[in-house]
């Protein structure tokens, strides 16, 4: 069979060819900024493949479809993989061009637009937030008139956290308007809006083949959110145990949520729930993707899995690693966002017992900017350890580590006054 992989992160880890096997003829279609610019590296990425192209402005470029549609009708392609939430849609309107079966329009557009997402989950009885589409400023004041500060407005199809805004009053209004003027056109904005929720966040990670689920497991981010990196605080994750009380009743939730939507027969999840501080579940969204922010790594060490891998050999024909029951051992992450100034010193390695992985992802002397995204960091650690507790507390002393071992001054030339971390 011939494959067409589209692809915007970092090749290495990502062997495609590999994974769905020799029998197989691999085409790339891939971000320039996913490639190496080392040469023995960049060659190692893009080895094994049939053909590849490396595409400049590959998220906006709509040349990616135009060569994807000129491959195919050279040599046809059998079946499309992308990894990326920022690809999913792309990848099914090519199937549906080329005519070959995986995920189709109707059934990305309800994982990537949240308006269709939440509205498909309504109607089957999914606990969620009051919602609305917000294309102007009648929609919002409306909606803020009928549920109340705060409110959340979010993209209806964005990803990471990115332009999420909580509305506490009516400045916050006027902040969300000056951010987007298209509120103001006759086309209007493509905007949803929420009430917010007290939580804790929940987030269930997993995959489904050929219609069977072969994982779903809930990790929770404890008091920290998505939102809080955006704001310089770090935030954290960590695997239920296998005892929790939660666990039977977020999957439970989850699996119903998942059989209200058009899903395919093979994909990874990434869902998020609500703990409300009533502790009832609250569904919040889901998407046909693995999750972001090295939930990836997490369960590697967990379960012994690379998630992405047990998907493409899935649907390679491949017989993917068996999945374990439960986590074989609990593990969590930490990440650690920047903050505006100029990164004086930061560690190169970790010294709390329990870390099994700390990586610095910015040197001395980087003029830093908040974080945009929620998965943006300049230091992440990964934990293990035979219970949550355990993990839990390894992260936290890891964290007070990493803020005494940090110095971000104020100004562009690292010289201004400030306090270390």
């Amino acid at each position: 069979m011939r494959y067409l992989v589209l692809n915007r992160t970092p090749l290495t880890g990502r062997p495609f060819p590999d994974w769905l096997g020799a029998d197989h003829e691999v085409v790339l279609l891939t971000d320039a900024a996913a490639v190496s610019a080392e040469p023995d590296v960049r060659s190692a990425q893009l080895g094994g493949y049939a053909h590849v192209e490396v595409i400049d402005d590959f998220h906006f470029n709509p040349l990616v479809e135009s060569r994807a549609l000129a491959l195919h009708r050279k040599g046809g392609f059998d079946r499309v993989i992308a990894l990326s939430e920022f690809d999913i849609l792309r990848a099914a309107r090519l199937r549906e061009l080329f005519g070959v079966p995986g995920q189709d329009v109707a059934s990305a557009t309800a994982f990537r637009d949240k308006l269709v997402m939440k509205r498909i989950l309504a109607k089957a009885g999914i606990p969620l937030a009051p919602f609305a589409p917000v294309a102007n400023l009648q929609d919002l004041l409306g909606f803020i008139e009928q549920q109340g500060f705060p409110v959340v407005v979010k993209p209806r199809r964005g990803g990471g956290s990115m332009d999420v805004h909580v509305l506490h009053d009516p400045q916050d209004v006027e902040s969300l308007l000056a951010a987007h003027r298209d509120l103001g056109t006759d086309d209007g904005a493509q905007l949803l809006a929420e009430k917010y929720i007290e939580h804790e966040l929940v987030h269930v990670d997993g995959i489904v083949t050929a219609g069977e689920t072969r994982l779903m497991w809930p990790s929770t981010q404890g008091d920290s959110t998505c939102l809080d990196i955006k704001q310089g605080q770090a935030l954290h994750s960590c695997l239920l145990d296998a005892d929790d009380p939660l666990l039977d009743p977020v999957r439970e939730l989850t699996g119903r949520a998942l059989a209200a939507l058009p899903v395919p027969d093979t994909f990874m999840f990434h869902a998020e729930v609500f703990l409300d501080a009533d502790r009832r579940l609250v569904f919040n969204e889901v998407a046909s993707r693995m999750g972001g922010g090295m939930i990836e790594h997490v369960l590697q060490l967990g379960f012994g899995i690379t998630l992405p891998e047990v998907y493409v050999r899935s649907l390679g024909g491949n017989a993917p690693a068996a999945v374990p029951a439960v986590p074989e051992r609990i593990a969590g992450l930490s990440l650690f966002p920047p903050r505006a100034g100029t990164l004086v010193a930061i560690p190169d390695t970790c010294p709390v017992p329990g870390i099994d992985t700390y990586t610095r992802h910015a040197a001395p002397g980087t003029v830093l900017e908040p974080a945009r995204l929620s998965v943006e960091k300049i230091g992440s650690v990964l934990a293990t350890g035979r219970t949550r507790g355990e993990v839990e507390m390894a992260l936290a002393e890891a964290l007070a580590w990493f803020e005494r071992s940090t110095v971000i001054r104020p100004g562009t030339d690292g010289t201004g006054a400030g306090s270390a971390s």
